[in-house]
C-alpha cells in the first residue's frame, strides 16, 4: 500500500475527536482502517479482488495465503463493505468495484497513528476502545497529567465538552464507572482506580490522543 495517504490538512478538522459520528464506527476496526487508507492511497475503484490483496499483503496472517485471501474476502463482503456503504462512506458494486464517496475527515498524522495501532498487538480491542467520542475525551483529559483526576472533576468536564453526548454529571458518571474506564483501562489506555475514583493517564497514541 503507498504511504502517500491523503491530507485533509493538519488543523483542528483532521483530528479524530472532530470526525462525523458515521466515522467512528469506519475507524474502530484495523480491516476497516486499512480499506480506507488503500482506498484514499488509490483515489481510484478497486475491486473486491484489489481490495483483497491489497489488505492481506498489510495485515498479518496466520496459515496459507489462499485461506487468508478467503477470509478477508468474506469479511468485506458481508461485513465491512456493507457497513461502510450504509454509512455513506463508500459506493460498493459488484460489477464497478468500491471507492470512496467522500474525502476521509483525518489528516495525514491521525491516519498514520491509526495504521500503526493497527500493528499493534490486540490492535481490535485498542481501536474499540479508543475510536469513540466520550472515550477520546477521557484519554486527551487524563493524558500526561501529573495527578489523578477525579471520576466527579472528569465527569463534570465530559458534560461540558460539546464532543460527547453526556449531558448529565451523575449519568456520566455511571457511565464511567461502568462502561468507559473499564474498557480503556483493560486496554492499558489508562489507569481506573475504582475505589479511589481516580483516574491516571498515559499516552500511548499521542496523535490520537491531543
Amino acid at each position: 500500500m503507498s504511504s502517500d495517504v491523503h491530507s485533509s490538512g493538519d488543523n483542528e478538522q483532521g483530528r479524530l475527536e472532530n470526525i462525523p459520528a458515521e466515522w467512528y464506527d469506519a475507524f474502530s476496526h484495523p480491516r476497516r482502517v486499512r480499506l480506507l487508507a488503500i482506498l484514499d492511497a488509490s483515489r481510484t475503484q478497486l475491486s473486491v479482488t484489489e481490495l483483497t490483496t491489497a489488505i492481506v499483503e498489510n495485515e498479518p496472517f496466520d496459515g496459507s495465503v489462499e485461506q487468508a485471501r478467503r477470509d478477508v474476502q468474506t469479511s468485506l463482503r458481508h461485513n465491512h463493505l456493507p457497513r461502510l456503504a450504509d454509512d455513506g462512506i463508500i459506493t460498493w458494486d459488484a460489477e464497478a468495484g468500491v471507492e470512496l464517496d467522500t474525502e476521509l475527515p483525518v489528516d495525514r498524522t491521525t491516519l498514520t497513528s491509526l495504521l500503526a495501532l493497527c500493528e499493534r498487538e490486540n490492535c481490535a480491542r485498542l481501536l474499540e476502545a479508543l475510536v469513540h467520542p466520550t472515550r477520546l475525551c477521557v484519554c486527551s483529559m487524563v493524558t500526561d497529567r501529573d495527578r489523578p483526576l477525579s471520576i466527579e472533576t472528569l465527569a463534570s468536564r465530559l458534560v461540558s465538552n460539546d464532543a460527547t453526548s453526556l449531558s448529565d454529571p451523575e449519568r456520566a458518571t455511571l457511565s464511567l464507572y461502568h462502561t468507559h474506564l473499564p474498557l480503556l483501562a483493560d486496554t492499558g489506555l489508562l489507569e481506573f482506580d475504582s475505589e479511589a475514583g481516580v483516574v491516571t493517564g498515559h499516552a500511548p497514541v499521542p496523535a490520537l490522543v491531543q
